[in-house]
């Protein structure tokens, strides 16, 4: 049976929101004293093009229409700018209008002080990894929305729902386990300042002092990522040289899985937001010009078919005037990712969420008027 997507168009996109998320059934499945995670990605710093804070806006007016107790919620990144930690990343979702004041509610960073607070989930069955680590806050909320905003992605090649979940409601354990094929840190010792810190954090004994050296053992190392977030002087660095988007996208469904895990079938919900789909994911520092035209707001009770219908949105849409896939001369119809990121393979990606049993690539895409 296919799954049912129900899509907005741009134009007035604000004002139909609210019918959207009580036709998609998202606003009947909260109820009175839900514990609501929406979880989103609040920008980087730099970034103009992230989700429009009315838009999350609404979704919290919802939530709490129906006595449900919402909040804002993301995780810290493995790389080292404006997101790496709690205090830089509440500092930039403030500054990109995402405050309790503009909100109407908490804005919270789920994986806690150093982005390592969470818990632990085995995964039965799984591609990658058979464990998951999922942020505190995500996994101790009662309902999940997603809110996420569809983009390019250099290793998932088409980021929406199920990225946005999969990699954004995990500590940087999992974090980095999904990004690097060997999933160990690399050690630059001409940077080491001898803070100490990374051999007082690291629980496999990794990192020792001998002789005023700091040493690394990367055969000691358990992936739990606690260094790279505490160094100081970016001696600790993840192998991005190393990653493949095929491990990526493996480690995506076992993330997708281990968070959808926490919670019950009826308590999981999912809306793309489809304004400024960017070549580069919302992680970017600077703008680039959209790839395709405003394609709408698509929502859905199941993330892979919602996705879906937004990646076939993207698809069908012309190239935006003067983007990478305009300049390489992709027309409407045809594939706009392969022209950015030639190395991705799409097909295998979708194949993937096929396998995996968690939600549909068929659906049924009806229109909101």
């Amino acid at each position: 049976m296919k799954s049912k997507v129900f899509w907005i168009e741009p134009e007035r996109a604000w004002q139909k929101f609210d019918l959207l998320l009580t036709a998609s059934g998202i606003e009947e499945r909260i109820k009175e004293g839900d514990i609501v995670a929406i979880k989103m990605h609040f920008g980087e710093l730099g970034n103009i093009r992230y989700i429009r804070p009315a838009f999350a806006r609404k979704v919290v007016e919802m939530v709490k229409r129906k006595k449900g107790l919402p909040f804002l919620t993301d995780t810290t990144t493995l790389y080292r700018r404006a997101r790496h930690t709690l205090f830089d990343y509440l500092k930039t979702a403030a500054g990109n209008g995402f405050t309790v004041e503009s909100m109407g509610c908490p804005v919270i960073i789920a994986d806690g002080l150093r982005g390592t607070s969470g818990k632990w989930i085995k995964l039965e069955t799984h591609e990658k990894f058979d464990q998951v680590k999922v942020a505190q806050s995500i996994f101790e909320a009662d309902f999940l929305i997603a809110l996420s905003h569809a983009t390019f992605h250099p290793d998932a090649g088409f980021a929406s729902s199920v990225k946005n979940v999969a990699m954004g409601c995990v500590t940087k354990e999992t974090k980095l386990a999904m990004h690097s094929s060997e999933a160990k840190p690399v050690y630059d010792e001409e940077k080491c300042i001898h803070c100490l810190r990374c051999v007082n954090i690291c629980p496999g004994e990794a990192f020792r002092e001998k002789d005023g050296r700091v040493l690394y053992e990367p055969q000691k190392c358990v992936g739990c990522g606690e260094c790279v977030a505490v160094c100081p002087s970016g001696a600790i660095t993840i192998p991005w040289e190393s990653m493949l988007s095929y491990d990526v996208q493996r480690g995506l469904i076992d993330g997708f899985r281990g968070v959808s895990a926490c919670f019950k079938k009826d308590k999981l919900a999912f809306i793309n937001i489809g304004f400024d789909v960017t070549p580069d994911c919302d992680c970017a520092s600077e703008t680039k010009l959209p790839a395709v035209p405003d394609i709408g707001i698509l929502a859905s009770l199941d993330a892979f078919a919602c996705d879906k219908a937004t990646y076939d949105l993207v698809v069908k849409a012309p190239s935006y005037p003067g983007s990478q896939p305009d300049r390489a001369g992709i027309k409407a119809g045809e594939d706009k990712i392969k022209s950015v990121f030639p190395e991705v393979d799409m097909p295998h990606y979708w194949q993937l969420c096929e396998k995996s049993d968690m939600g549909n690539l068929e659906y049924q895409l009806k229109l909101i008027n």
